[in-house]
């Protein structure tokens, strides 16, 4: 049954006497509130339902009440005039696309019940400047802060043990992610033109480069991969342009294409493994090939020299003789 009080929609249930805010078109400040009394009978407002707010344009503000549980899938999404939520502290689920192209959203910390971050939450928010993540959640979803481009910093807890593909696609001004130690993929895509991101630690558990994971990251000055990493994907570091060096750890046995492609700063690639690892198309462009200084092994000229695509960098040199 849908009742609607003071101007929101609610689906209730008799049965569990629970409420949940229904589809509607909502407009300035909404203030969800924790119960409502409907033919002399109360329910607790534990739910936004999928959609609930979805394209309310006008919608500016919301004040969620305590006893919301979960809101639901794009329940906020493309409320494109929505500048402040104040999540209830009970919330231990937002679904995926809650809030995707609030593109006026300037900040939002996040419940401390919160379990995840799922998947688009916050893509396209193009406002949001500042984000807080409780301690406890496990992971990101793909594309969750996708096109945040006000997006600075992020603090990541240490609970979080996985972040989906894209998850930071397009954040043009972040410049600063702590990657804990508790982390154990990172997906594809991952920081894909964030172009004022300048450096990067492999987090110690994860072991795969993914595919354009620093892509067009054209302020990118530092990274630092651990001595366990064993493949750099398909375009991992592509158009990264202030990169000068590179080291890559003896484990590697894989480089897959167009690596370090239109990388042209790239001064010196070290690559510490006494055979060649594996490539299996070009993984770089004939400018990278032609000033970059490949350092290998002491005795490992002869090997990178006759390697397939190894054999394209026109300066081989053992390493510590540059």
């Amino acid at each position: 049954m849908i009742v609607s009080i003071d101007g929101i929609n609610y689906e209730i249930s008799e049965s569990d006497r629970c409420a949940a805010v229904a589809k509607g078109n909502y407009s300035g400040m909404v203030t969800i509130p924790d119960s409502i009394i409907h033919e002399g009978v109360c329910y607790n407002v534990t739910a936004i339902a999928p959609e609930a707010f979805a394209c309310s344009t006008a919608l500016q503000g919301v004040v969620i009440g305590n006893e919301v549980r979960a809101i639901g899938a794009a329940a906020f999404k493309a409320c494109s005039s929505l500048v402040h939520v104040q999540p209830g502290c009970h919330v231990m689920l937002m679904g995926h696309e809650a809030f995707a192209g609030c593109s006026s959203l300037e900040q939002m910390e996040l419940p401390e019940l919160l379990v995840s971050v799922e998947a688009s939450l916050f893509d396209g928010c193009s406002s949001l400047a500042t984000v807080t993540l409780p301690d406890g959640i496990d992971g990101i979803g793909e594309y969750a802060f996708c096109g945040c481009c006000s997006l600075v910093d992020i603090n990541i807890p240490s609970s979080v043990t996985h972040i989906g593909s894209w998850a930071f696609r397009g954040c043009s001004m972040l410049q600063r992610v702590l990657l804990p130690s508790s982390i154990k993929s990172l997906g594809k895509g991952l920081f894909w033109e964030c172009a004022a991101l300048r450096e990067f630690v492999m987090p110690p558990h994860v072991n795969i480069v993914e595919q354009g994971l620093l892509a067009k990251c054209t302020s990118l000055s530092s990274v630092v991969l651990h001595n366990a990493v064993l493949n750099i994907g398909y375009g991992a570091f592509y158009d990264c342009t202030s990169l000068v060096s590179l080291a890559l750890p003896a484990s590697v046995v894989s480089v897959e294409e167009q690596a370090f492609r239109n990388c042209t700063a790239l001064a010196e690639l070290s690559v510490e493994a006494s055979a060649a690892p594996m490539c299996k198309g070009h993984i770089a462009d004939s400018a990278v090939y032609s000033k970059t200084i490949l350092s290998v092994p002491v005795g490992c000229v002869g090997e990178y020299g006759f390697a397939r695509i190894w054999e394209q960098f026109h300066n081989i040199i053992e390493q510590g003789t540059a």
